[in-house]
Parts: structure tokens; sequence; C-alpha cells
């Protein structure tokens, strides 16, 4: 089993860089959520050049609020979605938009790890600091082809 660090420094940087941008817009003030989203997750996503099919197989219900918790899923041909492509990467970001259609305002707080055993990716280590939607961006590639899927997920429970 292959276990790889996921780096956010691209989703810290896209952050950082529209932080100036919301404060000059007068947007920064916006009010965080205080109650959890009430919505169902999204259980599956095609990448948005349609190349692959993700699946999240298990997520908690309800999310955990503050603690750590483990996601499960598996990268398909969107030709023959009835078994994982084992030879597919996936790397992963979660945030929250905040009314920000490309890009997160903020990412989570941890640094989740992936491991993959027969096509199916474990992630340990997501923690929601915040409640309301989160966003999560499933980066995959396989072979010369990638591609990017994106899921909403509620947060949380207590």
């Amino acid at each position: 089993m292959a276990t790889r660090k996921i780096g956010f420094v691209a989703a810290a940087v896209l952050g950082a860089a529209s932080i100036p941008a919301l404060a000059q817009s007068g947007t920064m003030n916006m009010p965080m959520a205080e109650k959890p989203a009430h919505f169902a997750p999204t259980r599956q996503a095609y990448t948005t050049n349609r190349r692959f099919l993700v699946r999240l197989l298990s997520v908690p219900q309800p999310i955990p609020f503050e603690k750590y918790f483990k996601l499960r899923l598996a990268v398909y041909d969107p030709k023959h979605p009835a078994k994982p492509l084992p030879d597919a990467r996936l790397a992963l970001s979660a945030g929250m938009r905040h009314g920000l259609k490309h890009g997160f305002a903020h990412g989570m707080q941890s640094a989740p790890k992936i491991a993959e055993k027969d096509g199916i990716f474990t992630v340990s280590g997501m923690y929601f600091h915040m409640m309301g939607p989160w966003t999560l961006k499933a980066a995959v590639a396989r072979g010369g082809g990638q591609g990017t899927a994106y899921f909403q997920l509620p947060c949380c429970g207590r």
C-alpha cells in the first residue's frame, strides 16, 4: 500500500492571492456559517474534461466537526465504470469557497494522506474546522491524461 502526502501549496497560494481582492471588494466581511450545512454529499463526479469518473465510496454521515475523518474514493473509465482503474493517481485538496466561483477562500488546516490499494484510495486526516459547504477537488492523472472532479460535502455534525 503506497502512502503519499497531499500537497496544498497551490491551494494555499491561490487562497492567499485572492485575499487582497476580497478585502478590496468589501466581501471579506461575509458571515460564516454557524450552523451545519444540510445536503447530501456529491457521490460521483466526472472530471471537467469527462476523461474520468470519480466516485466517493464512503464518507461519514454526518461529517464530524473539528474531528479527523476518512474518505474512500475510486477512479473509473467513464466507458467502463464497473472496475476502478488501478494505475490512476489521485491528489486532493479541500476548501470553502464563500461565494468564490473558482478557487478556495481557504483550505483545510490539516495535511491528509492518501493510501491506494487495488484502485481504491483511502484519504485519512481530513478535518473540517468550519461549518458550511466544503468543496473537495480531486485531481486525477493516468497515462498521459489528467482531469479534475469536484465534490460538495456538507459540514458538519457534532
